[in-house]
């Protein structure tokens, strides 16, 4: 007695990789006007926390926690404005 082969449920390679990418375009569409509905929701999860008034409190030395630590500032550099395109 023979044994069945099994097909595959998809058996095109490119119809597969069309499906991977509409799921992954899909599920970018949805995180993205989930954020953009929530961008100036006070009640909204994930909030940064409030700017603080005074300074933060730091220990004396020159220690490090290991952590990254972010500014709220922006860094600016006096390079000139980039027109062109690598092509052109």
């Amino acid at each position: 007695m023979q044994k069945r082969s099994r097909h595959p449920l998809i058996s095109s390679v490119n119809l597969l990789r069309v499906l991977a990418t509409g799921i992954t375009m899909l599920s970018l569409v949805g995180m993205n006007s989930y954020a953009a509905g929530h961008l100036r929701n006070t009640a909204a999860p994930l909030q940064p926390a409030a700017a603080q008034t005074s300074a933060p409190a730091t220990t004396s030395g020159s220690a490090s926690t290991g952590r990254l630590q972010l500014s709220r500032g922006v860094a600016t550099t006096p390079a000139p404005a980039v027109t062109k395109t690598h092509r052109s």
